[in-house]
């Protein structure tokens, strides 16, 4: 099994609360969390693209780095590392961000990939007058799709002629090539963000369990998402895998672990909440539902809570039973918590023994 981790680009990490150290999106920061995660043996750093937060007490993802421009940064700083900025269609041409990639990609060479946003956020782009229409929320694969297709005929051939409804390329040319190709990631939970994925993407997020407490329900939830994507990517010749995303909180015990979940949710940012979620999706009469707020506090990210043993327990059985290529993780406390992640997890894990540059020893 892979590991990456979810830079904390922005203001909050991924967690929206008062009880949690407070997170400013520094570059000295996102450094320190990529070399510590480099030298654990993680395989890959992700970090996403934000242009507008949603306010609070918090000032909940108000303050965020860039994610191309970081992940130049920190290319010559690394070794083995890989390094995955995100890209929002919306935001940037794609004949200019396949000559970003490939300019970072050459200080890198082999350790570069991309991910692929198509465009959720509606007051992110309309700030900026790019939000081309609610239709766009029926059409972002269609979208997405004809910017991909233009990446890769940019990356392959330097070269591209595309005529489609969102992209005219008029012999568009972007040299040089990559040194070599260029993986996609994805996020794709509905029928058609799956189709996506496996049209165009390698891996793709998968947004499921979280319960360490019901294994057998979660391994179930990840089989039937995971299973949808690789039998449709298998009638079409490709291998597209999957990451499994969670906010980790684990302790030497489960109850120990709890203690602090509870604790971070008692602190829980309800007006940054309520900006995230709607207020059409609020319990007018008596406020915001617990179930409401425990879900998107953590940004829609799944929770494993408990001791070192179960964590390390629950990935393992993820791996083996639900065909989960990788996970991808977040913490309260980025830079302490991957020092417990290193010393108290990697060691348990059956997954990653055999992995060079890692500690499971």
């Amino acid at each position: 099994m892979e590991i990456g981790v979810f830079l904390p680009i922005a203001k909050g990490g991924f967690i929206i609360s008062r009880n949690v150290p407070d997170t400013w999106p520094t570059w000295e920061l996102n450094r320190n969390v990529t070399l510590k995660c480099e030298a654990l043996g993680f395989e890959f750093a992700l970090s996403m693209v934000k242009f507008r937060g949603f306010g609070g007490e918090t000032e909940y993802w108000d303050y965020a780095l860039d994610s191309f421009t970081l992940t130049a940064s920190l290319a010559p700083l690394t070794k083995t590392i890989k390094l995955l900025p995100s890209v929002t269609n919306l935001s940037i041409h794609p004949a200019v961000s396949a000559r970003m990639a490939v300019t970072i990609e050459a200080v890198m060479p082999g350790r570069f990939g991309l991910n692929i946003v198509s465009g959720w956020y509606k007051d992110e782009f309309n700030q900026m007058g790019l939000w081309p229409g609610d239709e766009h929320f029926e059409t972002r694969y269609d979208y997405a799709t004809e910017y991909v297709t233009i990446l890769t005929d940019l990356w392959k051939t330097g070269r591209s002629n595309f005529k489609g409804k969102y992209f005219q390329m008029n012999n568009a040319e972007i040299k040089p090539v990559p040194t070599a190709r260029i993986p996609l990631v994805c996020a794709g939970q509905s029928d058609r963000g799956i189709r996506f994925t496996a049209e165009m993407g390698d891996r793709n997020f998968v947004i499921a369990g979280g319960n360490t407490n019901d294994i057998e329900a979660d391994i179930k939830a990840f089989s039937s998402i995971t299973s949808k994507l690789r039998d449709r990517a298998e009638k079409l010749g490709r291998d597209v895998g999957t990451i499994a995303l969670f906010n980790v909180f684990t302790a030497e015990t489960t109850t120990e672990a709890e203690k602090r979940f509870e604790h971070i949710v008692a602190g829980a940012d309800e007006v940054a909440i309520a900006n995230l979620v709607g207020q059409a999706e609020l319990d007018k009469s008596d406020g915001m539902s617990e179930s409401l707020k425990r879900k998107s506090m953590f940004m829609g990210l799944p929770t494993l809570v408990g001791s070192y043993d179960k964590v390390a327990s629950y990935l393992d059985r993820i791996y083996d039973e639900a065909n989960v290529s990788a996970c991808m993780f977040a913490f309260p406390d980025f830079e302490l918590d991957l020092d417990v992640f290193g010393k108290h997890i990697l060691p348990k894990l059956e997954s990653r023994r055999f992995r060079t540059g890692n500690s499971t020893e």
